[in-house]
């Protein structure tokens, strides 16, 4: 990203509130709302799991999408108007959903209304956004390998959202065909598929295909057409599967299994991919947020096969929500954090110093951020999500709480760190004189990079 580059405005509320979302659900991990003794099915378990997956990382990749997306391709986004109604969307409809859960298991008549406005502001938010990202990438899906990895991820995130809109107003009583709710009872694991698989993972691997290289000053990766094509196929079987399991639930899961079992390849295509560009790197010294990305692959290279194994041959279910807690928040919440460090930083910088760049002495990108503390900070949140995974595979609530207090706490100080980067509080005082603008915190006022800090 040149100096002087427009920037998202509101990529860093979105990063802020999915920050929030992810705080909550720990807090209310902490709590006590879920140990590995209750059903992960339970109004307040689902409560956790739409917060960490809508809230964090929902929020999280389209707000880094808003920003990068037009890097990938050279091209701007076809409007603007639209992220911050989004964003407005998205935290009421999630606000809806959370309360419209907690309806349910009160066994409050304002269940059903509740659910259904939620999946009305909710559906409504993630396809206009949707559809503003997969325009841009589509215009530019051969300006770089990462543009048709996010186009796939998008389509996952929208069939996501279609069965999550599904479900929310069929286990609220709105809808109560019989054939739909046993369609909605079968259907699950296809709508976790989609939003893990293909939407996350998806919208991870296309974004770091772009960052990593340009942050380890790498070669660009040379992977992608077996990716995609790995990635895409495995997608389609889940389509089918999802299509049959209307029909023949037993062939749906069946075809849903041998989908998962393709997607390893290109799990495994990704990381050898990943291990080729950081040997390559013409930057040796690694960064806080290359260097602390490692746990989160190595992570992703233990939890995709566990995950889908454990469902092939039947083991317990502990054994399968210890899988998924490695992949949520080892791979796809590691990698997230650990990319926050370097993302918010310099997007600050390009902000805050970009223009007056050779015009006077400015700060290094790194002066904006202690490394080293929120090295500490970001393993012992990897540690914390070891422990956590180990335990709800041994079935010991206490050992789950104590690792997820200590979770809670490394994400929190993680935040501080975040918090005081955006702020500038780790930069002198006597590199913030004029012309100079203080950035806002949760937006870019000086998004097109104008010494003054002007926005027009």
């Amino acid at each position: 990203m040149p100096v002087g580059t427009s920037l998202s405005r509101w990529t860093m509320a979105y990063f802020g509130a999915g920050l929030f979302f992810l705080l909550f659900a720990e807090v209310l991990l902490a709590a006590g709302a879920w140990t590995p003794s209750s059903d992960v099915a339970e109004p307040h378990a689902l409560i956790v799991v739409h917060s960490v997956t809508i809230g964090w990382l929902g929020l999280l990749m389209i707000g880094a999408l808003l920003q990068f997306a037009p890097v990938m391709t050279g091209l701007s986004l076809p409007t603007d108007r639209l992220d911050a109604p989004t964003l407005a969307g998205l935290v009421a409809g999630l606000g809806l959903l959370l309360f419209g859960f907690h309806s349910i298991d009160a066994g409050s008549s304002a269940a059903g209304p509740t659910m259904v406005a939620a999946s009305l502001t909710l559906g409504a938010s993630i396809l206009s956004i949707g559809l503003v990202l997969f325009a841009v990438l589509w215009r530019g899906r051969a300006a770089h390998a990462a543009s048709p990895l996010v186009l796939i991820a998008i389509a996952c995130l929208i069939a996501t959202a279609a069965l999550g809109s599904l479900f929310a107003v069929t286990i609220s009583g709105v809808v109560d065909a019989g054939a739909v709710i046993e369609f909605v009872t079968n259907a699950v694991p296809f709508h976790a598929g989609f939003g893990l698989l293909g939407w996350m993972t998806f919208a991870a691997i296309g974004v770091s295909y772009k960052l990593l290289p340009m942050f380890l000053l790498s070669d660009d990766m040379k992977r992608s057409p077996f990716i995609r094509l790995t990635g895409s196929a495995g997608m389609s079987m889940l389509a089918i599967a999802t299509f049959c399991a209307m029909f023949d639930p037993a062939l749906g899961r069946t075809i849903f299994l041998m989908g998962g079992l393709v997607f390893q390849f290109t799990i495994a295509a990704y990381l050898v991919e990943l291990f080729r560009t950081y040997r390559s790197r013409r930057r040796k010294t690694l960064e806080l947020n290359t260097s602390g990305s490692l746990p989160a692959f190595a992570l992703l290279a233990v939890s995709g096969p566990m995950l889908v194994l454990a469902l092939v041959f039947h083991a317990g279910s502990e054994i399968v929500t210890a899988a998924a807690y490695l992949f949520v928040f080892g791979w796809l919440s590691g990698l997230g954090l650990a990319q926050l460090l370097k993302i918010v930083p310099f997007l600050t910088w390009i902000e805050a110093f970009g223009p007056l760049l050779g015009r006077r002495p400015t700060p290094r990108l790194g002066d904006l951020i202690v490394g080293s503390r929120a090295a500490v900070w970001l393993g012992m949140f990897y540690f914390a999500v070891v422990t956590a995974a180990a335990a709800i595979a041994g079935g010991s609530d206490w050992g789950f709480h104590v690792a997820v207090i200590l979770q809670t706490l490394a994400t929190a100080a993680l935040a501080v760190e975040l918090l005081l980067a955006r702020a500038l509080a780790n930069v002198e005082a006597a590199t913030k004189r004029a012309p100079f603008q203080q950035p806002a915190l949760f937006f870019a006022a000086n998004h097109r990079g104008n010494a003054n800090g002007s926005a027009s």
